[in-house]
Formats: structure tokens, C-alpha cells, sequence
């Protein structure tokens, strides 16, 4: 009796309330339907030749994928004028394999590395992709500051965002990423 007295009352509130869900319930039900399943190879480390001539980071070989496979491509040094910057002495970059199901970093030898299929697209055979979310946004005036070297990096695809646990290097930069495939 009550119920058809306050309706419009009851009605009004549940309003918001079923908004609220849908919602949630659009964010959320992708995720547990979404499951990425294809694994990928990472460099970790500078493995790129420095363009300014104070750095000194000139290693001496970089990580590519040709044919599916991966390799090693000679770089030269960078030169300013006639003087050419010696290397810095630094260890090569490391492997990583990341097996997206685990959240797990395995280090991987060249070697080893080598022996896998790589699709070096930048979206996975399953419809994923690595993207970066520099940590310099935020809301004004708060959107100043930050390390600009740092990217944090998510598995993104079909309503679906995964922040990425990798194991980054931090000598002589931080956070330095080098994605090289997906694994077939």
C-alpha cells in the first residue's frame, strides 16, 4: 500500500542507483571475459646510440627482429665533428620473455632468444597492445612535475587494461623498454 504511495519517490532513487551498476557492470564484465594469452620478448636497457655528445652511451650492437627472428645489428659510434665519443663501457641489454597469463619476467639468453618465432607487430595475434602512460599527467594545476623518464606500461585491448610488472633496467636510464615481439 505504501509502495504505490512513495512509487515516484522509490522510482527517482532507483535511478541513479541503476546507473551506477550499468556502468560498473560495462567496465568491469570486459575484463573477465578478455583474456590476453600471447607472450612477448623484451629488451631491458639502453640499446640505442646516445644523440648527445655528453652521454656516452654508444653500445655497440642493437636488438631488431627480421624474419621473425631475432638479431643483432651492429651500430657505429656517434660522432660530433671530427672527434668521436668513445663507448661507455656498459653491460648489453637484457632479454626478457613476459608471459602475459603469470605477470612473469623470465631472462632469457640471446641464444635462447634467438630459437623463438617473432612477430614484431604491435598488436598481438589475439588483438592486444603494449601502450605507454607517461607519469607527467594529472589534474591542473597538479600536472607539472614528474620524472619524464618513467613510462608506465599496459597491456591494452577489447575493453581490457593491464598494468605491466616488467623488469626494467636502471642504469645509465631508467625504465628503458624495448619491445621486440610477439611470441608465436
Amino acid at each position: 500500500m505504501e509502495i504505490k504511495k512513495n512509487f515516484p519517490l522509490i522510482f527517482g532513487i532507483s535511478i541513479p542507483i541503476v546507473m551506477v551498476l550499468f556502468v560498473a557492470a560495462s567496465i568491469y564484465l570486459p575484463t573477465l571475459f578478455a583474456k590476453p594469452h600471447s607472450n612477448f620478448l623484451y629488451a631491458s636497457g639502453i640499446d640505442y646510440p646516445s644523440a648527445y655528445p655528453g652521454d656516452y652511451v654508444n653500445p655497440q650492437y642493437q636488438y631488431s627482429v627480421q624474419n621473425g627472428m631475432l638479431q643483432k645489428d651492429p651500430i657505429k659510434q656517434v660522432q660530433s665533428g671530427k672527434y668521436q665519443f668513445p663507448p661507455l663501457v656498459q653491460a648489453a641489454p637484457k632479454l626478457y620473455i613476459y608471459d602475459v597469463s603469470k605477470n612473469e619476467n623470465t631472462e632469457i639468453s640471446f641464444g635462447d632468444a634467438q630459437k623463438l618465432i617473432l612477430d614484431p607487430n604491435s598488436k598481438s595475434p589475439d588483438g592486444f597492445e603494449i601502450v605507454a602512460k607517461n607519469n607527467n599527467d594529472g589534474f591542473f594545476p597538479f600536472f607539472w612535475g614528474g620524472n619524464s623518464y618513467y613510462n608506465a606500461r599496459f597491456l591494452k585491448g577489447h575493453g581490457f587494461s593491464k598494468k605491466l610488472d616488467l623488469r626494467l633496467e636502471t642504469v645509465p636510464y631508467p625504465y628503458a623498454f624495448n619491445f621486440l615481439g610477439w611470441i608465436k
